[in-house]
């Protein structure tokens, strides 16, 4: 029996949304955005599930001995309560699969190396077909994000390449962000991330990487990046281009004042934005019951 819409909680809501923006994500990652609890994470899930909302599958594991965390998809029911678009083509193939995977670990990891940082914290996060939103329909971008900095804010487009596609696509997705971003008045500090998954697999790709603005950044472990095609310059993650932000409330004073959300609210808006600043166009119903 499926969970009335009006008996979903804020918590619910956004948990249902972050799938249907990067499915599959584990428990634990689920538990890292969203619950304070191991328990309450679990107990949460298994009642969403239980009302035909998610769909939890066991990844095969490749050596004997215990069972691999359970990695969480919308249902089809999922999807209509939420108004979500139906999953795009191959949908749960392996390839596909990995590729999410991928995807949703580096923003992940973005999340977790902010928890260590006061003044950081992931603003945005969209997954493939919103973020398609800010390019058109020439590219398809496997991820957008918006990161506060103490005195500023990263955006990026993101393209994990897992060596699975020619030169010369790669190549097209490339030049085609510099096309679809030719009239955006903010291309200067713009920044495309190339995640590859090896030194030779980066090399071959920088020399057919289109010069900046937007600027184009290759990286093997989501941490150090080269501007590329010439790849002289390097920098880390809170050291790409950035536009300034002006001061405003911190996330902390905004969640203390959400009482009634502390354990449920407080969680995400900690791990969102950290201590850094809340961006005026934050959205006002993150903070309300």
């Amino acid at each position: 029996m499926t969970l009335a819409l009006a008996a979903l909680t804020i918590r619910d809501r956004e948990l249902l949304d972050r799938l249907s923006q990067s499915e599959p994500l584990s428990t634990s990652e689920l538990r890292l955005l969203f619950f304070s609890g191991v328990r309450t994470c679990r107990e949460r899930l298994v009642k969403l599930e239980a009302h035909d909302l998610l769909l939890r599958v066991y990844p095969a594991r490749s050596n004997r001995g215990g069972r691999s965390e359970a990695l969480w998809f919308l249902s089809p029911n999922g999807r209509r309560a939420i108004g979500a678009p139906a999953r795009r083509p191959p949908g749960l193939s392996i390839p596909d699969l990995e590729h999410r995977r991928a995807v949703a670990c580096f923003f992940l990891a973005l999340i977790e190396h902010s928890l260590t940082r006061p003044g950081d914290g992931l603003y945005r996060w969209l997954g493939e077909q919103q973020a398609q939103r800010g390019t058109g329909a020439s590219v398809r971008p496997d991820g957008y994000g918006r990161y506060l900095l103490p005195d500023g804010e990263v955006t990026f487009y993101l393209e994990v390449d897992r060596a699975t596609e020619p030169t010369r696509r790669v190549k097209a997705k490339l030049d085609a962000y510099k096309q679809a971003l030719a009239a955006d008045p903010q291309r200067e500090l713009g920044n495309v991330l190339l995640v590859c998954d090896g030194r030779r697999r980066l090399a071959n790709l920088a020399r057919c990487a289109p010069a900046g603005p937007p600027w184009v950044w290759g990286s093997i472990d989501g941490e150090r990046y080269e501007l590329l095609p010439a790849r002289e310059q390097q920098r880390r993650f809170d050291q790409l281009p950035a536009a300034a932000t002006p001061a405003g409330p911190s996330c902390r004073g905004l969640s203390r004042q959400t009482v009634a959300l502390a354990r449920s609210r407080e969680r995400v808006t900690r791990i969102f934005y950290g201590a850094a600043r809340v961006p005026a166009d934050a959205p006002n119903d993150l903070f309300l019951l």
